[in-house]
C-alpha cells in the first residue's frame, strides 16, 4: 500500500514530536463555518484527519449541539457539550525558520554566494521539512487529562458517528480531540519518498512577490506546498496536539457492544477469546467482531494511555 502524502509528511515530521502532529494541509476546511475558517482549529474539535493532511471537523465536545458547527452534520448519539479548562497561549513558541527531518542537514556557507536563502542537503530516501517564516503561536490545554474520559467513555459513539458520514471504507479509523495547536500566518512544507535515490538538495527562496512566504526546490521528486493564509490572521494550524482515538480489529467492519478498561495485553486477548466464543455460539444469529480501542495523546504525556478490548 503506498503512504498517501500525508503519511509521509506526518511520518518524517513527527521526529519533533514535542509539537505534535503535523498537518500537511495547514488551512482551515473551506465547508466549516465562517468563524472557523476565520480563527482556524479550536479546542475541543474532534475530526479526522484526511489523506490530503486536513483535518475534517465532526464536532467539537466544547459547543453546544445546536452551534452551527453542528447544522451540518449533526452530533454523535448522547452527545453533551463539555467545558474546559485554563488554556496557557503562548506567541512565537516556534521561532521563525527551518524544521525538518533527521537526515536533512542545513548547508553553511558564510563565506561565500548562496544559491538560496536556505540549501539543505538531503542524505535519506525518505522526509520532510516545515519553513515558517514568522514561527508559529501556540494554545494549549493546561490539562489535557480533563479530555481523557470524555474520549474514552464516547470512542465507540464518535466512531460510529464517523462511519455514517464517511463509510467504512473511506475511514482510517483515528479520530483527533484537540487539546492544543500550534497556529502560523505563513508557511512553506514538502516531503519526499524516493526509495531508489537516498541523496537529494532542497532549496527555499523568498518569493519576488510575496517575502511571506519561502518557494521551495527539490532536485529529487517531490510533493511541496506553501500558503500565506490571507494575511491579517494566525489561522494556520501546522501542528495539534490531543488525544488519538483508533479502533482496531482484524475485520474491516467491527460491531463493538461493550467497554472495559483494561492496561494489558494479556487482558485484551481474553476478551478478544471470549469474543470468539460467543461469535461461534451465536452463528445464527447478527454477527459481532472484537475490536480494540486505544486513546493516547500526542505528544505523549505522562501516564496518560488508555487501551479498551470491546466484546
Amino acid at each position: 500500500m503506498i503512504d498517501s502524502f500525508q503519511d509521509v509528511y506526518a511520518k518524517y515530521l513527527l521526529q519533533h514530536a514535542d509539537y505534535g502532529y503535523p498537518l500537511r494541509m495547514p488551512e482551515p476546511m473551506s465547508t466549516l463555518p465562517q468563524h472557523y475558517q476565520e480563527d482556524g482549529l479550536q479546542i475541543g474539535d474532534v475530526g479526522i484527519v484526511d489523506n490530503r493532511g486536513q483535518l475534517d471537523v465532526l464536532f467539537n465536545i466544547c459547543k453546544r449541539s445546536d452551534n452551527p458547527l453542528h447544522d451540518s452534520h449533526g452530533v454523535p448519539k448522547d452527545f453533551q457539550s463539555v467545558q474546559y479548562g485554563n488554556v496557557k497561549s503562548s506567541d512565537n513558541v516556534i521561532p521563525a525558520g527551518p524544521i525538518h527531518s533527521h537526515g536533512i542537514e542545513r548547508v553553511l556557507q558564510p563565506n561565500g554566494p548562496r544559491p538560496a536563502d536556505y540549501e539543505f542537503d538531503s542524505s535519506t530516501p525518505a522526509g520532510a521539512i516545515l519553513i515558517l517564516p514568522h514561527g508559529a503561536t501556540s494554545v494549549e490545554l493546561l490539562s489535557p487529562e480533563q479530555f481523557c474520559e470524555v474520549a474514552t467513555k464516547n470512542a465507540l459513539d464518535w466512531y460510529n458517528f464517523a462511519k455514517k458520514r464517511y463509510g467504512v471504507q473511506h475511514l482510517d479509523r483515528s479520530l483527533y480531540l484537540i487539546t492544543g495547536f500550534y497556529k502560523a500566518r505563513s508557511w512553506s512544507l514538502g516531503s519526499f519518498n524516493n526509495p531508489s535515490d537516498a541523496r537529494g538538495k532542497i532549496l527555499a527562496r523568498r518569493d519576488d512577490n510575496n517575502h511571506n512566504i519561502y518557494l521551495l526546490e527539490f532536485s529529487l521528486p517531490a510533493d511541496h506546498r506553501h500558503s500565506f493564509g490571507d494575511g491579517s490572521r494566525v489561522n494556520q494550524t501546522v501542528f495539534i496536539t490531543g488525544f488519538r482515538i483508533t479502533v482496531r480489529s482484524w475485520l474491516p467492519d467491527p460491531v463493538v457492544l461493550k467497554a472495559t478498561e483494561s492496561e494489558t495485553t494479556w487482558f485484551i486477548l481474553v476478551c478478544l477469546f471470549k469474543a470468539c466464543l460467543n461469535w461461534v455460539r451465536g452463528l445464527s444469529g447478527s454477527l459481532t467482531w472484537p475490536a480494540t480501542i486505544s486513546v493516547e495523546h500526542s505528544p505523549k504525556l505522562s501516564e496518560v494511555s488508555f487501551m479498551f478490548a470491546f466484546v
